[in-house]
């Protein structure tokens, strides 16, 4: 487990004891926040079931191919657009039911398995059941649609949390972002991971202008001209910025959560609606949500 995702060797070392106590299931689900690294999570305990020593000595045969990348024993399965469709989960059962070229375990991993549909979540399962033999599914899950219940509990889980502050720091580095002037990043964009990408993109400079926006609109009951220019694909997280915004300004001052809550609770069903909507006029939804404010803000002072 790499050392500069320390958050991750809990979880690493809980999956260790369950195959050292011979608890070992053959489907995991791995879940947790955006930007965590459950996919280097996922990759690690390919690693461990692959290796011909099962520890992931990075010198046999299977380390080396799964190192080169194609490890004929390591199966991936990713969404198509939003979705993992059901003649997807079909192929993979049937390379699942054939016999391991190298001898060993195969291992199949389930990119943003939330993404399953009720058709490919229903093919899945009688392999869940009744997986064939050293045959394991790792099913790593974001947030989103939770996966239906007829495929949780057929699997154990591990659960990778969002890191300390103080981690996310150090992962960023210096030139980070800093947590310290606003702490909710991680909650808007995500962990670690995300939050680097961001950074290296220039996204966290637009938002950071954003979230200046939203505070000059709240402050003068007016929107921002530069909320007026948000589109649909990025409302989402606008949305996730007021809210945030919201949040801690009742954290500054406890005596607004009373009328504070009610705007929140709205912003948070605004942001659900928004999700499964097109064409919205944005600027009318958000002008809204500030007169929301407006009066809740006098109704309360």
């Amino acid at each position: 487990m790499k050392a500069d995702m320390p958050w991750l060797k809990p979880v690493a070392q809980q999956w260790l004891q369950q195959r050292k106590q011979g608890r070992l299931g053959h489907a995991l689900i791995v879940q947790g926040p955006s930007g965590v690294g459950k996919g280097r999570l996922a990759d690690w305990i390919v690693e461990q079931l692959l290796c011909e020593s099962g520890r992931g000595c990075g010198l046999c045969k299977g380390c080396q191919l799964l190192a080169a990348g194609h490890h004929p024993d390591r199966y991936d399965l990713a969404p198509e657009g939003q979705q993992i469709k059901v003649d997807s989960v079909r192929t993979l059962i049937s390379q699942l039911a054939g016999t391991s070229h190298q001898g060993g375990a195969r291992v199949a991993v389930l990119n943003q398995a939330q993404r399953l549909n009720q058709a490919s979540a229903n093919a899945l399962l009688k392999t869940l059941e009744e997986p064939p033999a050293g045959v394991y599914l790792i099913l790593v899950v974001g947030p989103g649609q939770p996966l239906l219940p007829t495929i949780v509990s057929r699997c154990q889980r591990l659960v990778v949390p969002m890191p300390t502050a103080e981690q996310i720091q150090h992962y960023l580095g210096a030139d980070g972002v800093p947590l310290a002037q606003w702490p909710y990043w991680p909650r808007v964009l995500g962990g670690p991971m995300a939050l680097k990408e961001a950074i290296d993109a220039g996204q966290l400079e637009r938002l950071s202008g954003l979230l200046e926006a939203w505070r000059r609109s709240l402050a003068a009951g007016l929107l921002d001209a530069k909320l007026s220019q948000v589109d649909g694909e990025s409302a989402a997280t606008v949305l996730k910025l007021l809210y945030f915004e919201l949040l801690s300004q009742c954290e500054e001052k406890s005596e607004r959560m009373a009328w504070c809550y009610p705007v929140m609770k709205q912003v948070a069903q605004t942001q659900r609606w928004l999700d499964r909507q097109s064409g919205i006029n944005l600027t009318a939804v958000f002008q809204q949500l500030i007169a929301e404010y407006r009066r809740h803000a006098l109704e309360g002072e």
